[in-house]
């Protein structure tokens, strides 16, 4: 039986592009291209698509002046995911709608994967009718489709993976600009959104008008049609609304200005410091459709990860790939600006380490710009093909304290004492021993003027830690509890200045830790461990104990009433440092070094926040070199 469109209803949801040169293709030539395109695609070596049968149905009629409108429907037949290797075949039924309405274009399809082959075409193209189209631009969908009234946000993060802040969140409500959170959803951007449209002609009678949009995708959809003559209506309106938003000068402020905002050129960005692949959510949820490539991130995208080289060519850079722990080779990072101001990456193999069957799919996912995130010491994260920089709020971290630590000698890089590669835990706190778990040893909680140490100490480094010191004291009232975490900076120099990095895991580790503040846990924790090699650094009053069993009756006998902190000791901050770029922060500037302190401040602020929510205060110590040495 043959299909016409007027048997159609559609899901709207459509990719919107220009023509270019005033020479936009008609429907009927894009029909013809779509066609040719989804025929390769078909064919191609890694396709389970055994076959593509098109049929190329009549132009509708009865259109208003102006439209252009073609389709086409082809029946689909593919191996099954769960029996590739069977004679067996899925048989599935899609379509493609193409609408143009003077330089404007609108296509329609059916099957979500189609859409990302023909796009892809579509951005590579140099030849004709496909190379005299382009997507609209990210700022010009965003301009047209993105108002007020959020629904739904798909928000990805612009902040380096870490266990306590998720990767990626969708949020859903009334008016979601109302619901964010300035300080944690500031490291976020928005890949996708569904807002509350001022044009009531988009929307279905008496209903309001509630667009989605994928600004980087240049695709908006407002869901199932009726019948074809509203699918058709719809999309004109759409096409219109376009036109009239991008016809002139695009807002300069942003729809939703609290999260991280897209910039173009290289400007400032330098300092890579990690990366990973992150799975875009949408193509998560188009599994089901058949898209191979979202099966293999599904696959890679956790196991890969990398080893970031210092930079010798910024913003460039290289990095080592690794499946879990085994070496799968080293690829080399580059960008380039476009004319536009956007950014281009481009990757290379540089060597291939061993023979692992996987290794070649690995380092090709690798080299996808769409599915990395790299995040640089300047504030700036590269995700799915654009840099993002957060808009840090001028929030300063109230909770600096300051020591003064090379009047002693202290080795700012040396986390704790060595042998060879192992952890002397029977060196810590001796004299000779500079590192700065040695210092904490020697003097907690009287490091300022570097009195002797007083009160329980306990030492709990390793994989399951709950800090890396424990420090007790029942002789004040209330007593006192503290979890310490300690880091040594990846700098010594006299002149180094601020690094996010440095503090990202040693603060993660202290949030995440953060329930050992619980006197019942952190007593459970501390007498699970009590015979390993950690058994003796124990000590009471600066005096080395030869168990546990002191501290733990300690614990054991206080009540919950207790007052609790969490510290973190990393000495990449010096005061001198910290103080000058204050000063810059309160004169307006917008330097590289004020983003990094407001990232920090960022970060800071965060673990205070969840600190304070368990009735715990929450202490940064930095280098204090403004006291004479």
């Amino acid at each position: 039986m043959a299909i016409t469109c007027e048997d159609c209803s559609p899901y709207l949801s459509v990719t919107l592009l220009r023509g270019s040169g005033g020479q936009t293709p008609t429907s009927a030539q894009l029909r013809t291209a779509m066609r040719k395109v989804l025929k390769l695609a078909a064919a191609a070596p890694n396709s389970r698509v055994s076959s593509r049968d098109f049929k190329m149905p009549a132009a509708p009629k009865g259109l208003p002046d102006g439209l252009d409108v073609s389709w086409f429907h082809y029946e689909e037949r593919r191996s099954p995911s769960w029996c590739p290797g069977a004679n067996l075949e899925d048989r599935t039924h899609q379509a493609v709608y193409i609408f143009r309405k003077a330089d404007l274009v609108a296509i329609c399809f059916s099957d979500p994967a189609a859409r990302n082959t023909a796009v892809r075409a579509i951005r590579s193209a140099e030849a004709a009718p496909l190379n005299r189209l382009k997507p609209l631009s990210a700022a010009e969908t965003e301009a047209a489709f993105v108002e007020s009234g959020l629904r739904t946000l798909w928000l990805g993060g612009a902040h380096r993976r870490t266990p306590i802040k998720a990767d990626s969140k969708v949020l859903s409500g009334l008016e979601l600009e109302s619901a964010l959170d300035p300080l944690e959803d500031q490291s976020f951007y928005y890949s996708s959104v569904r807002s509350t449209s001022s044009n009531k002609d988009l929307a279905p009678a008496g209903q309001a008008a509630i667009v989605g949009a994928s600004p980087r995708q240049a695709r908006i959809w407002l869901g199932p049609t009726r019948s074809w003559g509203e699918f058709a209506t719809c999309v004109e309106k759409i096409l219109d609304h376009a036109a009239d938003k991008t016809g002139g000068k695009l807002p300069q402020r942003p729809p939703i200005p609290i999260l991280a905002r897209p910039v173009d050129g290289l400007d400032g960005v330098k300092d890579p410091y990690d990366m990973a692949v992150i799975v875009p959510e949408l193509n998560l949820a188009e599994i089901a459709a058949g898209d191979e490539e979202a099966l293999a991130l599904q696959q890679f995208c956790d196991a890969a990860r990398f080893k970031v080289a210092e930079s010798t060519q910024p913003p460039g850079f290289e990095a080592e790939v690794f499946w879990d722990d085994e070496k799968l080779g080293r690829l080399g990072y580059t960008f380039d600006v476009r004319e536009s101001g956007s950014v281009a990456l481009t990757s290379e193999i540089l060597e291939k380490i061993g023979d692992a069957e996987h290794q070649q799919a690995v380092l090709d996912l690798c080299c996808r710009p769409d599915y990395l995130s790299i995040y640089f010491d300047t504030g700036h994260t590269y995700a799915r093909g654009q840099f993002y920089r957060t808009n840090f709020r001028d929030f300063p971290f109230p909770g600096w304290d300051w020591v003064n630590m090379s009047e002693e000698g202290i080795v700012v890089q040396r986390e704790k004492p060595l042998d060879d590669k192992r952890f002397a835990v029977e060196d810590v706190g001796r004299a000779e021993d500079l590192s700065l778990f040695g210092f904490v040893a020697r003097h907690w909680p009287n490091i300022k003027d570097r009195g002797p140490a007083t009160g329980w100490l306990v030492c709990d480094d390793g994989s399951m830690e709950s800090a890396d010191f424990i420090h007790f004291d029942d002789s004040q009232e209330p007593p006192q509890l503290t979890l310490i975490h300690v880091k040594g900076s990846h700098s010594d120099r006299a002149n180094r200045g601020v690094s996010v990095a440095d503090y990202e895991v040693v603060v993660g580790q202290a949030v995440k830790n953060l329930r050992h503040v619980d006197r019942g846990l952190l007593l459970e924790k501390l007498k699970a461990n009590s015979t390993g090699t950690l058994k003796d650094a124990v000590w009471l009053n600066g005096e080395r104990q030869a168990n546990r069993e002191g501290v733990l009756a300690a614990l054991g006998q206080a009540g919950s009433n207790m007052e609790r902190h969490v510290v973190v000791l990393q000495p990449r901050v010096r005061r001198s440092v910290h103080d000058k770029i204050r000063e810059k922060i309160s004169a307006g500037a917008g330097t590289s070094d004020v983003r990094r302190m407001q990232q920090l401040d960022t970060l800071l602020l965060g673990a205070r926040a969840d600190c304070s929510s368990i009735g715990a205060s929450f202490t940064a110590i930095g280098e204090d070199d403004t006291l004479p040495a």
